[in-house]
């Protein structure tokens, strides 16, 4: 199965719940919206998905089985609990009424299977034997609530890929846009030769362009949100407060010395870390002489951050380590082989018991002080017992890299940020503020400007997207709250939000629910007088030879399919693709492109398409037309969903 391959060759022990996460959203897109405010549970209508009324009785139950598992976050949970409804009322039917439908069985068997990788995986691991079985079914537990969906939408994915086929001509037509090139003569005649008040341009005109081409530009419906921002700064008390905190670690630390272990301890405590093995010569310069002349470097502040780094081991060791291992069920045995395996020369072949020997590599860069115990000091052909990940093991170095300087340090990293009492204030400065803006956006105006305050805004749409910071509102990053709450607020609601370092208080200044984008009427105006321009010249351009006033000519060759442009910048992608589209020579070919109209002849085509490659070529293209019709029909299924989302916050 699909899925299960995907978890053995790329994933390994992974939460099998991202998959079922990845394929509902892969299959429904972000068709959801949701909605903000705590209500009591009671049996009202939370969505309707295609005029079906889904109930808190129903939504809540199915909510509880998702929230049980700790690796899902409440977003992840609401994700989820919405797409199964809408696989379950609107994909499932879909799928059952193309054919597509998965019998218990195959669920049974998916659950044999998985549970078969999942336990070999574990027993790979050094998982003890008597924890595996608990963790399958815990696995199991999250999987088998999307299983069904899981397989009917691959499933679905096979069956779209039957139903493609990639013709004869396809084939040709992609080899003509590899193999050939364009020699020729062309004239153009830029727009601007026409002045643009010499074109009449009506509104009944305007009219019609929108009404003929609004389907390009579908609005996805929006809110406007105006906000007022109050950044959470710190204080010159708190700034001082870190200061005397950064300087008083320092000279603990520097009181302890040599005690590294208290050294360690003492910058854990206050927040730090113990870093990992790194080369000296990756050390920030500043650093590096500190470390030349002492044990320390800092306290220092720069950025808005207090460092200090402190030196726990200088040492010269192998970049790189090459090594035979073999793994056990517990220490004791490791241990055991280790000392058999000194005592025959280190010939994994002579032990008293075999074991299964594997190659395997590290580097001394990034390993944390436990995890390089074993190796910074070996030499080759060192045997040593060790805990590999957890795992019980013997390793016999066989090759060491070339030596460099490496160091181990603790350090300390603070921000400057703003303290209790700082937050406690400006926590009061905006509950004055939104004590005093009313429920309107007049009120929000004048309350801004009483309080000094500028009053930005920002638009919300179920565009706002992107895959690495998630639903947003506008510009403001990770503003997910902010544009989950706008599509349940009405106009003149007002909300507080925190948000990466500060208070944000927004209200709904409005909603457009429209389908289309607004009328442009200028950018309208423009397309219709490129229009007409192309219309007076092309009447003019009866040959490549005719007189046009403004027009000029100029040649072309090499010109690829591919290509953008002819050359220099002259001419654009429809001319280009009018050229690499001609089968014969001689033959006049007028163009309208984007800033000026054209009027070509191809005089060679150079190049040769071996047509006894066609069937080898038809099988990669194939694949391709497959990947994209199960990347992108796969949506159309959910895309025809008409979804209401009547959720507030807290039933997310």
């Amino acid at each position: 199965m699909a899925t299960l391959n995907t978890l053995r060759t790329k994933y390994g022990i992974v939460l099998s719940i991202v998959i079922a996460i990845v394929l509902l959203a892969f299959i429904l897109g972000d068709q959801l919206s949701y909605r903000g405010a705590n209500q009591e549970i009671v049996d009202e209508v939370v969505m309707t998905i295609n005029g079906d009324e889904i109930k808190q009785s129903e939504y809540y139950p199915l909510r509880e089985s998702y929230s049980q598992f700790q690796q899902m976050g409440e977003d992840a949970v609401a994700d989820m609990t919405a797409r199964t409804l809408l696989y379950n009322h609107y994909v499932a039917p879909a799928l059952k009424e193309a054919g597509v439908v998965v019998a218990p069985a195959e669920v049974d068997a998916y659950a044999a299977e998985f549970g078969q990788m999942m336990a070999n995986q574990l027993k790979q691991y050094g998982w003890p034997d008597d924890q595996i079985i608990p963790m399958v079914q815990n696995q199991w537990a999250m999987e088998s609530l999307t299983a069904e969906q899981n397989l009917a939408m691959e499933k679905f994915a096979a069956m779209l890929a039957k139903g493609v086929y990639v013709n004869r001509l396809e084939v040709e037509a992609e080899l003509r846009a590899e193999a050939l090139t364009f020699d020729g003569r062309y004239v153009a005649v830029p727009y601007s030769t026409i002045a643009n008040d010499a074109i009449e341009v009506t509104e009944e005109e305007v009219e019609a362009y929108y009404q003929a081409n609004r389907q390009e530009n579908p609005a996805y419906d929006s809110r406007i949100v105006r906000y007022v921002r109050f950044d959470i700064e710190p204080s010159e008390e708190d700034k001082a407060a870190l200061e005397a905190e950064v300087k008083a670690l320092d000279a603990k630390v520097k009181e302890l010395g040599a005690n590294t272990e208290a050294v360690k301890g003492a910058v854990r405590t206050a927040g730090g870390k113990v870093g990992t093995y790194k080369t000296f010569a990756s050390l920030a310069s500043a650093v590096a002489e500190a470390f030349e002349a002492g044990n320390s470097y800092g306290p220092e502040l720069a950025n808005d951050k207090w460092e200090a780094h402190y030196l726990l081991s200088d040492v010269t060791a192998p970049v790189s380590y090459d090594f035979e291992v073999a793994t056990f069920d517990n220490m004791a045995e490791a241990e055991a082989v280790a000392e058999e395996l000194k005592a025959n020369g280190g010939d994994f072949d002579k032990l008293s018991e075999a074991v299964d020997v594997a190659t395997d590599s590290r580097v001394l860069a990034n390993m944390t002080e436990a995890q390089a115990k074993n190796f910074v000091n070996a030499t080759e052909g060192a045997i040593f017992a060790f805990s590999d990940n957890g795992v019980p093991a013997v390793a016999k170095i066989t090759a060491l890299g070339e030596k460099q300087r490496f160091v181990l340090t603790a350090d300390v990293v603070k921000p400057v940020v703003a303290g209790e009492k700082t937050i406690r204030e400006l926590n009061h400065e905006v509950e004055s503020f939104e004590a005093a803006m009313g429920e309107d956006m007049e009120s929000f105006q004048a309350a801004s400007d009483a309080a000094g305050r500028t009053l930005a805004a920002v638009t919300v749409n179920r565009n706002n997207y992107n895959a690495q910071m998630g639903r947003m509102a506008g510009y403001i990053p990770n503003s997910r709250q902010m544009a989950v709450w706008a599509y349940g607020a009405k106009v003149g609601e007002a909300k507080r939000f925190s948000i990466d370092g500060a208070i944000y208080v927004a209200m709904i200044a409005s909603i457009d629910t429209n389908k289309f984008a607004p009328r442009n009427d200028m950018q309208i105006r423009q397309a219709i007088i490129a229009d007409k321009k192309y219309a007076q010249i092309a009447e003019q351009l009866t040959s490549i030879d005719a007189v046009v006033e403004g027009a000029e000519a100029g040649t072309f060759a090499g010109v690829k399919f591919s290509d953008n442009t002819l050359a220099e910048g002259k001419g654009d992608a429809k001319l280009v693709g009018a050229i690499a589209s001609q089968r014969e020579t001689g033959r006049e070919v007028k163009v309208k492109g984007a800033t000026a109209a054209y009027i070509f002849v191809v005089d060679a085509i150079n190049g040769e398409v071996d047509l006894a490659t066609v069937e080898t070529e038809r099988t990669p293209l194939l694949t391709q037309r497959e990947n994209m019709l199960m990347q992108n029909g796969s949506t159309i299924l959910a895309s025809k969903a008409e979804i209401e989302d009547f959720r507030a916050e807290g039933t997310m």
